[in-house]
């Protein structure tokens, strides 16, 4: 997570973030003592992990630009392929990363998040992540939630919504690595199987490296969201759980907090709905049973399903 953890942010830590759900969202969070944080691929946005594939397209033929393939794939199949043309070495790692990029080799390194907002009572948020008849916002004490998430190697990063911004983090990451290759070229003698293999070792290392990256890249439509999201590592098939989506199963990963005190929620905004009073009568009385200090609002937010 080095990577990710690295990259530089104005934003500062806001006193707390807010995740919307439904009720039974809201149940299992307090009666499981648990997060569920899915795997990107599988998120409501369909284009969510394509979009920042497709800027890193679009880098990738700029550099390809740069470093235009010229007998690189005969030298490559030659049995003692130069060193010493770094460009066409280049040319030749640009190339390989492109076909694997349009492989979607990305899609088997599975990262999870778990999304919160800085915004409390959002109308686009009460739309797109509630159902109809009512929703909540569970507010976390966001230096609770950062210091439980220490303790679990997991990381709180705000999204990243400006394009320029977007481009210029994936040129760097893009630029460190081919450094990184040139570097590995230098000790070897040069034969066309040493230089694949270091071609494969490190598009393997990229490609876990934008992994991270790209779960903070977010289209600039979303802005208003000021999306936060609390990011894992590579997760192994074994610690994934599945639940039920509307038509597949979705993976997830359980991020626990039982035990952890003191507790990190400590808000709950009930959303706009027709029964708001009895909804935060039932609620006051749910939260008393689990022994939790938490305040409850009421949104005075008007929207209603028609």
């Amino acid at each position: 997570m080095e990577k990710l953890n690295s990259l530089p942010s104005e934003k500062a830590l806001p006193e707390h973030l807010y995740h919307y759900t439904s009720i039974d969202g809201l149940e299992g969070i307090f009666t499981k003592r648990a997060l569920w944080a899915s795997q990107i691929h599988f998120l409501n946005d369909t284009q969510e992990f394509e979009y920042p594939v497709q800027i890193l397209k679009e880098t990738l033929y700029e550099f390809r630009k740069e470093y235009p393939t010229t007998s690189i794939i005969q030298k490559a199949l030659g049995p003692s392929p130069s060193l010493s043309e770094p460009r066409e070495l280049l040319a030749g790692f640009y190339q390989s990363l492109e076909s694997e990029v349009l492989f979607d080799l990305f899609k088997k390194f599975p990262i999870c998040i778990f999304s919160l907002s800085e915004k409390e009572n959002l109308l686009s948020q009460w739309r797109g992540y509630c159902p109809p008849g009512g929703g909540y916002s569970i507010g976390f004490s966001s230096k609770l939630l950062v210091k439980f998430l220490e303790t679990r190697n997991l990381y709180l990063k705000p999204c990243i919504y400006d394009l320029k911004e977007q481009q210029a983090i994936i040129k760097q990451a893009l630029t460190e690595k081919s450094q990184a290759v040139l570097k590995s070229l230098e000790s070897l003698e040069g034969t066309s199987e040493e230089i694949q293999e270091v071609f494969k070792n490190n598009i393997v290392e990229f490609i876990m490296e934008f992994s991270r990256i790209a779960s903070i890249l977010k289209h600039p439509s979303f802005y208003e969201e000021c999306e936060w999201r609390i990011v894992s590592d590579l997760i192994d098939n074994k610690d994934m759980s599945f639940k039920i989506g509307k038509s597949m199963l979705i993976p997830y990963f359980s991020i626990s907090f039982e035990g952890i005190e003191p507790f990190p929620i400590d808000q709950i905004i009930i959303g706009p709905a027709p029964e708001q009073r009895l909804a935060k009568s039932s609620l006051m009385q749910f939260i008393v049973q689990n022994k939790l200090d938490i305040s409850i609002e009421t949104s005075k937010t008007p929207y209603r399903e028609l």
